[in-house]
């Protein structure tokens, strides 16, 4: 309880500016202090009035007096908007400044957690975080921050004045201020439960979007209208009901809080001319507190505004938080020798992705050989994939271990680990950046000689020399459209590349053509000679030649051997190789 109190305390204006490094910390510090002096500045004037108002009812000749302070004005005006225009500028470098950073250490903070952080939150709720989250840090830091200091220390030095002034109608300005903060308390508390459920309800809208237009093709193979995505007009629906309801609960009382703000002089007018008849205050006194009465709340609209859009940005300011305090995925000290394979070892192994859901792999072990191709087969489900991605640790196992070359993968350092292995995803994977830039994140160092070479061995050399822009062809171009085999062998020739002594190969030959097929398969000689691989496959064909075949069925290897040995046990993989011939013979 005490830790997330401690958590609570921290988000807010302390945590938003701990996001912030030394130097932009300083920028938005100097944009507040000009803020203030803007403020107070824009006072000046009114003294003016005041000063010049007392001189005329004292009589006499005053008229250099009175040319002194419009003087005075004139260049307090200029000053208002010169340390305005300095803190706007400082504010909004430091805001954008700070905006990248935050950016840049949630991607690089995602990049070491978990993936069981993008199993339980949705595409579209992640992008909410670093992109609608972190960008409403940039209105509170470039806009609210100063106003609000601003307002605050404005009013209260002013007051401070005015009660030099007369005490009784400086506290009848008070009144309405009071009024005021009281009536914004109430909206916010009637309208809690409303804001609270904004953010998880546009989170929902950016995951229907993302899904109704990946899913496009298919809504327009079927004749499907946008009623019918029934996610995404849900979504919709709900984000433009909760709008209208918070609409109809905080309307009414902006409306009076709108009058109360802007009618200050309805309140000093009456005691103003009572104090006046009593002799109990001049009328040049009175007279300017009429002035101030009209000019001095107004100050308070940044006040009311912040309360507002602080209310919206603190719940993204909490979940930003939430996701710099995941744990990041921790390894020990230990460092894999460099050789061309490593043997890997299943040791009773069980795993869920969440704690309260049924084990997707049960006491599983498995050795398998050094510098060989394992085979990882069975139906969907089964938990073939799921026990690949153990080895790079995109997840941690709940019981049991895995051991390369008899260590532990927890007890090896997150950066060798991963410097120890290549995948090839069934999804290829590829940047809107040069074909060359998509090839050298195997090898950030790589030399051109060692890309082209990769490359050819990938077979997809002759296919990028046919480009017209060869190597330095845009991805993603409307223009140049590369198929699916084509990007596969593209993220065969980074993993060519990085010549890793681990390959983990999910399905990558499953959808393809004939063609593209055996151009991966030529690849793959290259990729996988003397290399420790781990195949996922359907296509059963592939992995005939495998050292070891593993077969899953409901998270367990119900089988392992050849091809051969496990033909002749008559068992599931050979309920398999039946179904599988069945099938490519219909096709």
């Amino acid at each position: 309880m005490e830790e997330n109190n401690s958590k609570k305390e921290k988000v807010g204006v302390k945590y938003l500016l701990s996001l912030a490094d030394a130097q932009n910390k300083k920028k938005i510090y100097i944009s507040i202090l000009m803020s203030i002096l803007s403020g107070l500045i824009s006072f000046i004037p009114f003294v003016g009035i005041f000063k010049c108002i007392a001189a005329l009812f004292n009589g006499g000749d005053h008229y250099r007096e009175m040319m002194m302070w419009g003087l005075i004005a004139l260049i307090s005006i200029v000053l208002r908007f010169l340390f305005q225009g300095i803190s706007l500028a400082l504010s909004h470098v430091g805001a954008y400044d700070v905006l990248y950073s935050v950016r840049k250490r949630l991607c690089d903070h995602i990049g070491k957690i978990n993936l069981g952080f993008f199993t339980d939150n949705s595409v579209g709720e992640i992008k909410r975080v670093l992109m609608e989250d972190v960008e409403r840090l940039e209105i509170f830091l470039a806009h609210q921050l100063p106003d609000i200091v601003s307002a605050i220390v404005v009013p209260i030095t002013v007051l401070i004045f005015l009660f030099t002034i007369n005490v009784p109608m400086t506290l009848m300005m008070i009144v309405p201020i009071i009024l005021t903060f009281s009536i914004q308390a109430l909206e916010l508390f009637v309208a809690r439960d409303v804001i609270a459920d904004i953010p998880n309800i546009v989170g929902r809208l950016n995951s229907g979007i993302m899904q109704f237009i990946s899913g496009m093709t298919v809504m327009k193979t079927y004749n499907l209208t946008a009623d019918s995505y029934k996610s995404f007009s849900d979504a919709v629906t709900s984000y433009d009901d909760i709008w209208e309801e918070t609409a109809k609960k905080i309307a009414p009382l902006s409306g009076v809080l709108k009058c109360v703000i802007e009618s200050g002089v309805l309140f000093t007018m009456p005691l103003g001319g009572y104090l006046y008849l009593k002799g109990r205050l001049d009328l040049e006194g009175y007279i300017f507190f009429m002035v101030m009465g009209i000019v001095f709340l107004s100050s308070f609209n940044n006040i009311l505004n912040f309360a507002q859009i602080f209310s919206q940005i603190s719940s993204g300011i909490e979940r930003v938080r939430d996701v710099m305090e995941i744990s990041e995925t921790e390894g020990g000290n230990a460092s894999l020798q460099e050789q061309k394979g490593l043997s890997i070892e299943f040791k009773n192994v069980s795993f869920a992705y969440k704690e309260d859901e049924q084990n997707v792999l049960e006491n599983l072990s498995v050795k398998i050989p050094k510098g060989r191709l394992t085979a990882f087969v069975g139906e969907s489900g089964a938990g073939k994939t799921t026990a690949a991605q153990l080895i790079p640790r995109f997840w941690d196992v709940n019981k049991g271990n895995i051991l390369i070359e008899n260590t532990d993968i927890k007890d090896i350092s997150v950066k060798n680990l991963m410097d120890n292995m290549s995948f090839v995803f069934q999804e290829a994977f590829v940047l809107n950046d040069t074909i060359y830039a998509n090839i050298v994140i195997g090898k950030e160092n790589a030399t051109k000689e060692e890309v082209y070479k990769a490359a050819k061995a990938a077979q997809i050399h002759d296919f990028i020399m046919s480009l017209p822009d060869g190597y330095d062809t845009k991805m993603g171009t409307e223009d140049i459209k590369f198929s699916g085999g084509e990007r596969q062998r593209l993220c065969i020739a980074r993993a060519i590349l990085k010549d890793a002594p681990i390959v983990v190969f999910d399905e990558a030959t499953s959808f393809t053509d004939g063609e593209n097929e055996h151009k991966i398969q030529l690849a793959l000689n290259k990729l996988l000679e003397g290399k420790t691989t781990i195949m996922v496959a359907h296509r059963l064909h592939t992995i005939m030649n495998a050292e070891k075949i593993c077969v899953f069925k409901e998270g367990k290897i119900v089988e392992a051997g050849k091809h051969a040995e496990l033909l002749k046990k008559n068992g599931e993989y050979a309920r398999l190789w039946k179904r599988y011939s069945e099938e490519s013979d219909n096709d």
